[in-house]
């Protein structure tokens, strides 16, 4: 189920890349102290890999434009062309935009789009 666009993502988000065959949650370093039910609040600064993304190599399981390359080069591991886009800029945490449930991150690798598959709420 899609999470709605104005709900706040929080750490354990479900995650999924177009380019991918596999989904992921999403683990928040951004911010340590601002929880809703106990989960970490996300910010557009949670996008790393080996860092936000786990795990840090095949996150997203195999790259659909390189499933025929044999490993490691057909691994879906993201190259985020920045941070998230779509947040909310006036929730802040620690000076960090929120992230929204529409939000989405731009891979430089196969030219995937990373969305959110639940708020993780």
């Amino acid at each position: 189920m899609m999470p709605k666009d104005d709900q706040i993502v929080v750490e354990g988000a479900t995650i999924k890349c177009t380019m991918g065959d596999k989904s992921t949650t999403l683990k928040v370093t951004s911010n340590q102290s601002y929880k809703i039910n106990g989960k970490k609040v996300a910010t557009m600064m949670d996008f790393a890999p080996g860092a936000n993304l786990f795990p840090p190599v095949a996150t997203f399981g195999t790259c659909k434009p390189y499933k025929a390359v044999p490993p490691p080069g057909c691994f879906c591991t993201p190259i985020p062309a920045g941070a998230w886009i779509n947040a909310f800029m006036k929730k802040k945490i620690g000076g960090k935009p929120a992230i929204k449930g529409d939000a989405k991150l731009m891979c430089t690798r196969a030219g995937g789009v990373i969305t959110f598959e639940d708020s993780g709420q």
